[in-house]
């Protein structure tokens, strides 16, 4: 699948305009704050069928051709996760059942009973596991060329260690393509991105008394706007402000490897990066940045979490 190719992106924004949330208000998507919905609404901008706003996307009269065409990968992404939010698309355990719903209080729903669950019409493969969509979504995904005769492709496999359904329980991350990836992004890292990192895992001192800082005067504007809460406390430790910062910076790293990274091609070149969505929440990018930063700061464990 070539990244220039218009057929494949007309299939996929058609997909993404019918199945988003319609805004109520105005003439486009709303995003609802949902992480496929977001991605979506971008995908729509990117593929040039939408203008961007800060509650979702507008409609075009006219559909563009962009300039830079986004990435294939990254729009498959936006499909899979828009037809996985809209019950077009279930993730199943290795044999084609349905998971068990399980709550946060521990509680286990179980279907009891005739299962009356349809069987999965995407067979598991290449490692990855079986699925079951509708009629509409299984000819997207076969046009976009992430299954072909009821299974998953090979240029599936990477965008699904990307969403990685917790269904599957996959472990690419001892893969050996994974494991030749690292090495290769680890040898071929740019300078910038390298400073980017140097920067980010380093806290200085005076950072830290300015989260301090922050954080009593965050404290007080509180209590002058809804009095004093038992549960708040008013000061901040060194050790509390460090591992705050180290939370955040953990977070800026993700973000390093969701905008300049794919391991199809390792490190971006800028227009590959122009092409790029930004796909937060890939626990491909997550894996590579916690194996990169154990490699070149195994004294810093706290930032490869």
């Amino acid at each position: 699948m070539t990244a220039d190719n218009p057929k494949w992106g007309s299939v996929a924004a058609r997909y993404l305009a019918d199945h988003l949330p319609r805004s109520t208000e105005n003439r486009g998507w709303h995003h609802m704050s949902s992480t496929a919905y977001q991605i979506g609404c971008t995908a729509l901008v990117k593929l040039g069928y939408a203008i961007e706003t800060e509650w979702g996307a507008i409609e075009k009269e006219l559909p563009e051709l962009p300039a830079v065409f986004p990435r294939w990968d990254d729009i498959c992404i936006a499909v899979l996760w828009l037809a996985k939010q809209q019950n077009q698309l279930s993730f199943r355990q290795p044999d084609g059942s349905v998971p068990p719903v399980q709550f946060a209080n521990g509680l286990v729903l179980q279907r009891m009973g005739e299962n009356t669950t349809p069987p999965p019409n995407i067979s598991g493969a290449l490692g990855l596991g079986p699925a079951h969509c509708t009629p509409e979504t299984f000819t997207v995904l076969e046009q976009l060329d992430l299954v072909a005769e009821g299974t998953w492709t090979r240029g599936s496999v990477s965008i699904l260690w990307r969403t990685s359904p917790m269904q599957w329980q996959l472990d690419f991350q001892t893969n050996e393509r994974f494991l030749t990836a690292v090495q290769s992004t680890i040898a071929t890292i740019p300078s910038d991105i390298a400073g980017q990192i140097a920067r980010l895992i380093k806290i200085e001192k005076t950072q830290i008394d300015e989260h301090i800082a922050l954080h009593a005067m965050r404290f007080e504007d509180t209590r002058q706007s809804f009095g004093l809460l038992d549960r708040m406390t008013s000061a901040s430790t060194p050790e509390i402000a460090i591992k705050s910062i180290e939370f955040a910076r953990i977070n800026a790293l993700n973000w390093v490897f969701f905008r300049h990274w794919r391991i199809e091609e390792g490190w971006l070149k800028k227009r590959d990066e122009i092409a790029a969505l930004p796909i937060f929440h890939d626990n491909l990018a997550i894996a590579m940045r916690r194996a990169v930063i154990a490699s070149l700061y195994p004294t810093l464990p706290q930032f490869a979490k």
